[in-house]
């Protein structure tokens, strides 16, 4: 018995080194909020139980750790959003949200990337080739297939040809900015700058127009904004038609990220009134909604990136075609209705977010042309 009694101690102590001998313990409390710590993790802060003063080589463990745990919850959340469609969103709003990426943080990280390759690529022409092999000099052949672009409208290699060459430039005297205008009236039109026809010189000439005509023949407050700034547009741009076409497309640029954001809430609100007589939150739609976000600008950025290799058309279609239906499928998944009736909600989710763009597209252009 006393051997017996002997031997219990040792045992426990046994078995408590073997129960924690896979996870260190270095503090009673939790270092960051002060709370008594159960487990390796703090249960009132979540903060890792680590000694308080590291040695090199535990630092670089905590920090390799750490650094795989983030990295490994990207890589899994970006494989399910791409190849799973409605996965994460069902995932979330049960309630198995620790292994993957937030989406709210991968909403913001991967919209900047999107946004960033957005103004900062060139724009993937395809139509511009180069003409000429030696930059110092143009041949006879090199002027003739110049003269050929010109007469086909490609501008672009035109304008590349002359700005290789300096003699030609100085030869012929404003041939560049001539040539710039034509790629001008090309890329943008030729943009009718007022919003009406241009009847009036001056607001002082409209102002005294409508003083002449009865009160209630006169033009109300909102017809009047338009009108004047159509006045003033049309004198801004007179001589540069082409210039109003630049600062109304950079605008819409500008502007962009921003209509797509103001639209998120639009999109979850048309899930919500699709599908009211399911048991859904609106903030159960409204995460299914920034999951399809972040696919949008993912597949968008790969877009971009492959636009840039000659000759993957057809994956940038296949890209294309996948960000269209990944919606359809993605509301298969979530609300678990029949094909037909998925079918049938997401053509009429289709025209009526469509509807809501044209509406913001719109209001956008009309802020835009106040103010450029």
């Amino acid at each position: 018995m006393d051997d017996l009694g002997k031997s219990i101690p040792a045992a426990e102590g046994m078995i408590d080194a073997e129960q924690s001998g896979g996870s260190k313990r270095h503090n009673e409390f939790c270092l960051n909020c002060g709370v008594k710590l159960i487990d390796v993790f703090c249960h009132h802060c979540g903060q890792k139980d680590i000694a308080r003063r590291q040695t090199l080589g535990e630092l670089f463990s905590n920090f390799i750790s750490s650094f795989w745990s983030y990295e490994g919850k990207i890589f899994l959340t970006t494989k399910y959003l791409i190849m799973k469609p409605g996965f994460l969103a069902v995932e979330y709003n049960v309630g198995r949200r620790e292994s993957y990426y937030h989406p709210a943080r991968m909403y913001v990280f991967i919209s900047f990337v999107f946004f960033l390759l957005f103004f900062s690529l060139p724009d993937g022409d395809g139509e511009t080739k180069k003409i000429v092999a030696d930059k110092n000099d143009l041949n006879g052949e090199d002027l003739k297939e110049a003269r050929e672009g010109l007469k086909k409208g490609n501008i672009d290699s035109l304008m590349t040809v002359l700005g290789q060459d300096t003699t030609l430039r100085k030869v012929v005297p404003g041939l560049m900015d001539s040539i710039k205008t034509k790629k001008n009236k090309k890329k943008y039109g030729n943009w009718n700058v007022g919003l009406q026809k241009a009847e009036y010189r001056s607001v002082q000439t409209y102002d005294s127009t409508q003083a002449t005509k009865e009160e209630n023949d006169r033009d109300g407050w909102f017809k009047r904004k338009l009108t004047v700034r159509a006045i003033e547009l049309n004198l801004k741009y007179k001589d540069e038609p082409g210039k109003f076409g630049e600062d109304f497309v950079a605008g819409l640029k500008d502007n962009f990220s921003k209509i797509l954001f103001y639209l998120l809430p639009v999109f979850a609100l048309l899930l919500k009134l699709l599908y009211v007589r399911r048991d859904y939150y609106y903030s159960e739609h409204l995460v299914f909604s920034i999951y399809y976000y972040n696919f949008f600008y993912l597949a968008g950025s790969i877009q971009m990136l492959v636009g840039l290799v000659p000759g993957l058309g057809w994956l940038n279609s296949i890209i294309g075609f996948w960000i269209f239906f990944y919606l359809l499928f993605a509301m298969k998944r979530l609300y678990v209705q029949s094909w037909r009736k998925t079918i049938f909600k997401f053509v009429l989710f289709s025209f009526a977010f469509f509807f809501c763009a044209l509406i913001g597209l719109s209001v956008t252009a009309l802020a835009i042309l106040m103010i450029i």
